[in-house]
């Protein structure tokens, strides 16, 4: 009888293994800033840029036991994205062109000089001396920055408008518009044209491009869609979660998911096609944004502040 129970338990556990990954790391919480509100979060070169609706805060990461605020700015209309040119420029979007950034000189208290530069747009990305930007009433627009801190415009492509996220990977843009999935040739900077396309992708709002995968995020449900042919891409797998997702960051075999609640999901995605958990870290607040660099999770969770992982 003992024998048997022992049996019943090895596999048990060999069941239990081969429904959720098997993961040789931890997470554990290095900090967490309660203050400001986060809804957004970006890492460049050992500094975050934390934001909401109406402030942009820039913290050094040289501590990640505890951050160093160098300096935030208030806007007038809500920021839409931030993006870091370099350790002292930054730009902020916001779909307002009267739009005006006022640095609050009380939280400078290193002196460090930052400029930040409005950009009209929803979103923008970066790869390079490109960038990239969306605009719901224009479509894409791709400007050089490689001459000066001013972009200027190389071309814009209209034809698929209305776009809600994207990914820059030369010679490709993938992007999430109205209708679905689409994958924009940019060989030619100056005549974007259309690879193709999937509508089967229904209310798309968040793209993350690995490898061959785009991985986009539909409500509460995770598509993985297979773009080795740019004229073809096809969804491959679906997986879903019990709330929606606000997040994703693809990188390597991984995928992280912040949640609209019960936190982040770390996905093993060795193989696409069979999708598993391999860890999470569980959290009663909305997770907004999530940003991946090296050992290190970052999460903006809204009221909560922003909370700094290691995931090792």
């Amino acid at each position: 009888m003992k024998r048997l129970c022992l049996v019943l338990i090895i596999l048990l556990a060999m069941i239990s293994v081969t429904l959720q990954g098997v993961d040789n790391k931890f997470v554990r919480v290095i900090s967490q800033t309660k203050t400001p509100i986060a809804n957004g979060i970006k890492i460049t070169d050992q500094y975050a840029y934390i934001y909401n609706d109406w402030y942009l805060y820039i913290y050094s990461l040289k501590n990640l036991w505890s951050p160093q605020i160098e300096t935030g700015f208030l806007t007038t209309f809500p920021i839409t994205d931030v993006l870091s040119l370099d350790n002292n420029h930054v730009f902020v979007c916001s779909l307002e062109p009267s739009n005006t950034i006022t640095e609050i000189d009380s939280l400078n208290t290193f002196g460090r000089i930052y400029y930040a530069q409005k950009l009209v747009c929803d979103k923008a990305r970066r790869e390079g001396t490109l960038l990239y930007t969306t605009n719901p009433n224009i479509g894409l627009q791709i400007y050089d920055i490689g001459k000066s801190v001013l972009p200027q415009l190389v071309s814009t492509f209209s034809e698929k408008w209305g776009i809600i996220d994207l990914q820059a990977q030369y010679p490709v843009v993938h992007a999430l518009n109205d209708f679905g999935y689409v994958n924009i040739d940019i060989t030619d900077l100056t005549q974007p044209h259309t690879n193709g396309t999937n509508y089967e992708v229904v209310d798309g709002k968040i793209i993350s491009v690995n490898r061959n995968l785009a991985w986009i995020g539909t409500g509460s449900t995770l598509l993985a869609v297979d773009i080795t042919y740019p004229e073809k891409p096809v969804i491959i797998n679906r997986y879903r979660f019990s709330y929606d997702i606000n997040d994703i960051k693809a990188r390597g075999d991984e995928v992280f998911v912040a949640l609209k609640s019960s936190g982040l999901k770390i996905l093993d995605v060795s193989n696409p096609k069979r999708i598993l958990e391999k860890n999470n870290f569980p959290f009663k607040s909305a997770i907004r944004s999530v940003a991946v660099d090296g050992d290190y999770i970052y999460l903006a969770a809204a009221t909560a502040g922003w909370i700094i992982l290691e995931y090792r």
